[in-house]
């Protein structure tokens, strides 16, 4: 009995392609992202300068600064929840628990998304003098 090869047509899954390679551009782009970061708030400037007030004083003070934070947040942030998509599509094989842990994930990452950029877009440009340092070192120790 003779078989006959057949073509399969094989369905492509653009969301899963554009996700694969956004892991390995974001992956690349952000190697330099963070390092810049790490040398300039942890050698350059010495973690015990580093307050709030430093950050609003020195740092947010220039709108380039708030951008690169903001590029950092956002490609990290869809880096880390991307490969955390993948590990709940490989080890959780029940239907449902899979479809709830990804719109947990989507809620938790619209959430940490919104914080983050409330916080560079609502920051003062100047610190508030009507608030005691004291105070500012003790919510942001």
């Amino acid at each position: 009995m003779a078989t006959m090869a057949q073509s399969l047509k094989t369905r492509i899954n653009s969301f899963e392609t554009a996700a694969w390679r956004y892991m390995r551009w974001s992956g690349i782009l952000l190697i330099p992202l963070a390092y810049v970061h790490l040398i300039f708030m942890h050698i350059i400037n010495s973690v015990y300068v580093i307050n709030y007030q430093w950050v609003i004083e020195q740092r947010w003070a220039f709108l380039g600064w708030r951008i690169y934070d903001a590029f950092l947040l956002w490609f990290a942030g869809l880096h880390g929840f991307n490969g955390l998509r993948v590990v709940i599509n490989d080890y959780i094989h029940n239907p449902i628990a899979n479809r709830i842990l990804k719109w947990v994930l989507i809620g938790l990452l619209a959430f940490i998304f919104f914080l983050g950029t409330v916080a560079l877009i609502g920051a003062p440009l100047t610190p508030d003098p009507s608030v005691p340092r004291e105070t500012l070192a003790i919510l942001f120790a």
